[in-house]
């Protein structure tokens, strides 16, 4: 899936939970090239004017959904099947003189789809990522 058919998934999915929807595009919009994110719940809350209650419900959400889950407090992962930046990231080289710039490496989805579904530490749902379709609203009955 790449991230246009993810975003009409959405708009059609959370047409019932705004909240939900609102932190999942500040979280696509945040991210890090391979997907990471850096921001406490109550950072998320403030830069959205949510209450922090709303913002732990919506993670709730999409975190059920395998969507996003939490690395470490702070610190959370999107799914790359459903949402990836590319780009660069900066990558450990011993031995590199610290005078040098960093040691860099592009992001690849389906390389870094491979190495978080080798990782136990990481939900099954996460990496089994299947999108529920939206049932139909039924009309309201007249009454």
């Amino acid at each position: 899936m790449d991230s246009l058919e993810f975003l009409k998934w959405m708009a059609v999915y959370f047409f019932d939970d705004i909240a939900a929807l609102r932190v999942m595009l500040y979280l696509m919009g945040t991210q890090e090239p391979g997907g990471t994110i850096r921001g406490t719940q109550k950072q998320i809350a403030a830069a959205l004017q949510l209450n922090r209650v709303h913002v732990n419900r919506a993670l709730g959400r999409l975190y059920a959904l395998g969507l996003v889950y939490m690395v470490e407090r702070g610190v959370y992962q999107l799914n790359p099947q459903a949402s990836l930046r590319g780009g660069t990231i900066e990558v450990e080289e011993p031995g590199r003189p610290a005078y040098r710039k960093p040691a860099t490496r592009r992001v690849d989805q389906a390389e870094l789809i491979a190495d978080l579904d080798e990782d136990p530490e990481i939900p099954g749902r996460f990496k089994q990522l299947v999108l529920p379709a939206r049932e139909p609203r039924q009309p309201k009955a007249e009454g």
